[in-house]
């Protein structure tokens, strides 16, 4: 699916369900002249993508400042976990990926006070991938060399549905799409990083 193609669908889904949550005669609006709450969250992410062929798993967190329960601005950062290996970027050398992104936070969140509700985040952001010789998970390594490296912009735009756990816990699952420009590593597709995620997290705050 094309970039263009999947904003058109997100804006036409969030704009469906906001239309038929009005069921009040008076206008909605998320801020409204006088009536304006903050709360706030924090909390980790985990989600499973892919990596020209390969699992990905990355690991990372998000938080923002929420307005009137309905709106929040903040930030995200996620980072490769399960460092994926390739034999075909150097001839010598067993190549593994690390690296991650982040950026700012927009999210949307559709009827928050409801037990199960949806909500639909976007990262904006950079990010940056290498090759080494040597797993991340193998701890520090003064030998390590690095085969190739380069950075990247993301946008990510995702739907989850949400649980309210306690009145300050949320749980949420859901799928985005991450959409990278400006890649470049050898061997590899400069899409490779471009697919879907199925993620979960945590949210911790005051909503």
């Amino acid at each position: 699916m094309k970039l263009t193609q999947l904003s058109i669908f997100v804006l036409f889904v969030l704009a469906t369900l906001t239309t038929s949550a009005q069921s009040d005669k008076e206008m909605q609006t998320l801020f409204k002249q006088g009536e304006i709450t903050y709360g706030g969250y924090g909390g980790p992410r985990v989600a499973l993508s892919s990596f020209n062929g390969k699992n990905t798993w990355l690991v990372g967190g998000r938080g923002g400042v929420i307005f009137n329960s309905s709106f929040a601005v903040g930030g995200a950062g996620y980072g490769i976990a399960n460092s994926p290996q390739f034999t075909n970027i150097d001839t010598n050398k067993v190549a593994y990926l690390e690296g991650g992104y982040g950026g700012l936070l927009l999210e949307y969140i559709l009827l928050p006070n409801k037990l199960v509700h949806l909500s639909f985040p976007v990262v904006i952001g950079a990010g940056g991938l290498l090759y080494s010789d040597t797993r991340a998970m193998d701890g520090v390594d003064f030998d390590k060399s690095i085969i190739a490296s380069t950075a990247f912009f993301v946008l990510e735009p995702g739907v989850e549905l949400e649980i309210n756990i306690t009145s300050f816990m949320r749980f949420g699952a859901g799928v985005s799409y991450r959409y990278t420009n400006g890649m470049s590593l050898p061997n590899t597709p400069s899409n490779s990083f471009n697919t879907l995620s199925v993620n979960a997290s945590l949210k911790f705050g005051s909503f």
